[in-house]
């Protein structure tokens, strides 16, 4: 039997396991009233990602915040250092924490049962969201740099709980049937399309940027605090979740993954890690948050909205767009199938952000400087990659057995962070570049 043969008849019984376990779950377990559990896993995954969207998303905040005060002016032409750098030290902080704490969160989160974490976790970053919105009425203008720490400061504390959730949020998956995958993947893609879409009502609102950014972060504080008490409420009232959880609430501990069988799964495994490793490295490296629109100068849409419309909003809708494609087609590649479209992705789409409109720029040329070019590119980077994404997690299920899934999702996400740690410097390298 040819390598090809024993890798789709390992498949083939994997799923056979997989799908008579989960039937078998199904069948014995409660309903899931009211859907509480499928909603749980939404709001989930839509606070999983929402803290790193609404740092991203408040463009215009962060302008003002660190604008030339001699000047007073926000528009690309009178960008600072500080300006130019915020999104690249943003990206550099978001992955340092990431790869910190997703092997903290490995080696030492098993001490801690699932639900304390899940409430820590949320708790910690509805505090930090607070203090956030504190910091928006508080003049900043002559302590712009230390406000500049602070706020890697804060992103830090954010997004190290955010790793330590990636931990447990999958230690949680791991015991529920493959369809509670899908709410917490779309409530992942539709943080963006949130986020974005609470940007641009408030910029509509008519408010000045610090008050529009106050209700902005005000209207997040409120999301994290509702999910917060969505969590305390479902995982100590649901039949169903504490059934598929049984193993997690009667004072036993998870089993932690050792090094050898970690390597193992991880030579399973190597694909979807290798697919996503492409994915970090043509996000890190394409400066999409620096791009401008053509017409600038020129009015609102120009100005104010073509920023947080296209480049957040749209790119938001696409990422649902192929996120909800890989759940029901599947191209069917071989594991290097799905690694060279990942690379082959990566090659097409970095050059063309690259020689968009990104401002400043003191060295590259800008060779496709209109903004229905950014617009196709947005759309179809999108979705291409969101629906890899989506895939990579489909992947994983089918090449190991259900008694494998919890550690193999946890050897993905620390290789992930590892891989966003390495290619952390991309982002300011391409920004030096331009």
């Amino acid at each position: 039997m040819s390598h090809e043969e024993k890798y789709k008849s390992k498949e083939t019984k994997n799923e056979t396991v997989c799908e008579i376990k989960d039937e078998k779950l199904e069948l014995e377990s409660p309903p899931d009233r009211f859907h509480l559990t499928y909603i749980l896993f939404f709001f989930l995954g839509l606070v999983h990602f929402l803290p790193w969207s609404f740092f991203t998303t408040a463009t215009e905040f962060w302008m003002y915040k660190f604008r030339n005060i001699s000047i007073n002016e926000t528009n690309s032409e009178h960008r600072t250092y500080l300006q130019a750098e915020f999104n690249a030290s943003i990206n550099i902080t978001l992955q340092i924490t990431e790869v910190a704490f997703l092997i903290l969160g490995v080696l030492f989160g098993h001490l801690i049962r699932v639900r304390v974490r899940l409430i820590g976790i949320f708790s910690i970053i509805f505090a930090l969201f607070v203090i956030l919105c504190v910091f928006v009425e508080i003049d900043t203008d002559s302590w712009q740099e230390e406000f500049f720490g602070l706020v890697m400061v804060i992103t830090a504390g954010i997004n190290s709980m955010n790793a330590v959730f990636t931990i447990t949020i999958y230690t949680v998956l791991a015991n529920f049937p493959q369809t509670y995958l899908a709410p917490y993947l779309t409530g992942g893609a539709i943080s963006g399309i949130t986020t974005s879409s609470l940007q641009i009502l408030t910029l509509a609102s008519g408010l000045s940027v610090l008050d529009s950014a106050l209700l902005y972060f005000s209207l997040g504080v409120g999301v994290i605090g509702f999910t917060l008490i969505f969590i305390i409420f479902t995982t100590s009232q649901s039949k169903f979740y504490l059934y598929h959880m049984r193993n997690y609430v009667d004072g036993s501990k998870e089993k932690r993954v050792t090094f050898k069988e970690g390597f193992r799964l991880l030579k399973i495994i190597w694909s979807p890690i290798a697919a996503m490793g492409f994915l970090f490295v043509s996000l890190d490296a394409s400066p999409t948050a620096l791009v401008v629109s053509e017409g600038e100068g020129q009015g609102p849409w120009y100005d104010t909205y073509f920023i947080p419309v296209i480049t957040y909003w749209l790119a938001g809708v696409c990422n649902l767009i192929g996120r909800n494609i890989a759940f029901t087609f599947d191209l069917n590649l071989n594991n290097v199938g799905w690694v060279v479209l990942a690379a082959v992705r990566m090659v097409i789409f970095v050059p063309l952000f690259i020689f968009s409109n990104a401002q400043p720029r003191h060295h590259l040329p800008v060779l496709l400087p209109h903004d229905y070019q950014y617009i196709i590119f947005v759309i179809f980077s999108n979705i291409s990659g969101s629906y890899i994404m989506g895939r990579t997690y489909f992947t994983i299920k089918k090449l190991v057995t259900q008694d494998e899934l919890k550690d193999a999702y946890h050897v993905n996400m620390v290789m992930i962070g590892l891989q966003m740690g390495v290619f952390s410097c991309i982002s300011m390298i391409t920004v030096n570049l331009l």
